[in-house]
């Protein structure tokens, strides 16, 4: 009797060890962050730009910019930050100054990854230069914000 459990029990694990490893040939890995494009954003030159500047160049793109809020950069070790309200939907803008190696440091591991990390949840992040944008992903104006944002020299 014992021998016929430990005999089925093993059958069990062999099965469900095949379907998991099947199952991972078909499936990413989750706990590793994708990139959303391969958009090489060095090159793109606006490290002597400011948040501001950003918010004007949105406007400027006919994007419905409501309001501009300073936010904590340290969050994503950033030099400064800002939440830009774009029609009902808020953005997070970050700005790095690539002049110091360090902030080089963190922009390259956002662009390898593809994703900038806040309290443990994985945000997906858009970048052009100096700036690293999160909140896109899920914006109705991804298009445009991502078209401005590459095009923010």
């Amino acid at each position: 009797m014992i021998c016929k459990i430990f005999c089925r029990l093993m059958i069990l694990g062999l099965s469900a060890i095949t379907l998991l490893s099947l199952a991972g040939c078909n499936s990413t890995d989750l706990s590793k962050p994708t990139r959303m494009d391969d958009f090489d954003y060095r090159s793109v030159v606006n490290n002597h730009l400011t948040l501001m500047d950003f918010a004007k160049h949105l406007y400027n793109a006919k994007l419905n910019v409501i309001q501009i809020q300073p936010i904590r950069p340290d969050v994503l070790r950033a030099m400064s930050a800002a939440a830009i309200l774009i029609d009902k939907d808020e953005i997070g803008v970050y700005y790095y100054n690539v002049d110091v190696e360090a902030q080089r440091k963190i922009i390259a591991k956002f662009h390898e990854d593809g994703f900038a990390y806040i309290l443990g949840y994985r945000f997906p992040v858009f970048m052009a230069g100096s700036f690293v944008l999160t909140g896109v992903e899920k914006h109705p104006k991804k298009k445009e914000i991502v078209k401005a944002l590459r095009n923010f020299k």
